[in-house]
């Protein structure tokens, strides 16, 4: 299997967050890519490391806004111009609506965007939010990883599709900053731009024909790499593609579920600890509006009684039984890939999930359950926070899927 991976994405390294009441070194630290690279290098039989190429920032600016995407690429800069502390960028005061009811919105992000700590009180939720000098370089590195793991697995499919093999294809994009608690214009839950949602649109929006011709030699410049107007190429007629969305990761990706939460042709669905962080969504009553009402499916596990038995049985009869999943026949699977369900995860863990067979079991059941039988799986890490464990997990999954 072909892992997608740049070290670029472990230069993001804040010194410190603020976690209930604690003040503590960063919990979603380099070490966590560097244990699963270590883990994929051990194993060249299986797993095999290629570079990102550049798309541009269009594909992103089709999911994200370009004020927030502008916000992310300059407030490191702009923070440290006003003579602030330059080993990191954090917020401290975030808009409510609560406590901004009566005022018009445009008024107040007038006022806030003339500072940086109110620029970021508009695009931060969280305190586990932090920039420096080389955030922006790693979350559009890790961007670029989670699309191009996009471009490579339709090529597979094309590929695969001429030899008229039958075999499935799959990526695993090994990306940091993690994506899915971002949604289309706020950062949160240590995670910048949403890079399965940027996946997810860039399959549909385009063909391959047209990723071969964005695709470029990855080359950061911050200078071309902020907003600058750019041109969107011409996007494909085809129909979109039909896209599942499997989220393993302990926290429910409210991110994601935001910014497909009223579309028909995306159906997200989340395994996750409840209730916990991002402590406002994840219920099983939020099941999508509009046109997309019904397509989104939250699985909520209590994280104090939830086995790998209890664990495995949910997500097999979601992938095997549910009558929506198996009717919306997805073209696509994208595996929102978070490693924090392990019991001894610092910050997460289902405190009965202890077997690392599970983990294999996930990937064989992205691979043969039949919502996702014969259909290209992207693979797209997000968190887990276990260091010494995170490589033997992550190939668990991987391995799951090829060997199943």
């Amino acid at each position: 299997m072909d892992i997608v991976y740049s070290e670029d994405c472990a230069l993001h390294d804040p010194p410190f967050e603020l976690t209930r009441g604690v003040v503590k070194p960063y919990v979603e630290s380099p070490a966590r890519l560097e244990s699963i690279k270590k883990a994929v290098d051990s194993q060249p039989d299986q797993f095999h490391i290629i570079s990102p190429r550049d798309y541009s920032l269009t594909p992103i600016l089709n999911v994200h806004k370009e004020d927030y995407i502008k916000f992310l690429s300059t407030i490191y800069d702009d923070w440290v111009k006003e003579g602030l502390p330059k080993d990191a960028v954090m917020g401290e005061c975030f808009t409510h609506l609560n406590n901004l009811s009566q005022v018009d919105p445009d008024i107040i992000k007038e006022t806030a965007l003339m500072t940086p700590s109110g620029r970021m009180g508009i695009y931060v939720y969280d305190l586990s939010i932090a920039f420096t000098s080389k955030t922006w370089l790693s979350t559009y590195t890790s961007a670029q990883i989670a699309l191009t793991g996009a471009h490579k697995l339709l090529e597979l499919q094309d590929a695969n599709n001429k030899k008229a093999n039958g075999n499935a294809s799959a990526i695993y994009a090994l990306c940091r900053p993690p994506g899915h608690h971002a949604n289309c214009c706020v950062a949160g839950g240590y995670c910048f731009v949403n890079n399965a949602a940027v996946s997810v649109k860039f399959l549909q929006d385009y063909s391959l024909e047209e990723m071969n011709a964005m695709s470029k030699p990855l080359e950061f410049d911050p200078k071309k790499t902020t907003v600058t107007g750019e041109p969107k190429p011409t996007l494909s007629d085809k129909p979109k593609k039909k896209i599942m969305i499997v989220d393993v990761d302990y926290h429910h990706g409210n991110g994601t579920q935001d910014i497909f939460y009223d579309d028909q042709s995306v159906l997200y669905i989340s395994l996750h600890g409840y209730p916990d962080y991002p402590f406002f969504t994840g219920s099983t009553k939020e099941i999508g509006k509009g046109q997309g009402q019904g397509y989104n499916i939250n699985i909520p596990l209590n994280p104090k009684t939830t086995t790998d038995a209890i664990y495995l049985d949910h997500l097999t009869r979601v992938l095997q039984e549910n009558q929506t999943v198996q009717d919306f026949d997805a073209d696509i699977i994208v595996c929102s890939m978070g490693l924090d369900t392990w019991h001894e995860d610092p910050i997460a863990g289902m405190k009965g999930l202890k077997d690392v067979e599970t983990y294999f079991k996930i990937g064989g059941l992205l691979r043969n359950s039949s919502s996702c039988k014969g259909r290209p799986v992207l693979f797209i890490q997000e968190g887990g926070y276990t260091v010494e464990k995170l490589g033997q997990l992550a190939c668990r999954i991987l391995q799951g899927y090829i060997d199943s």
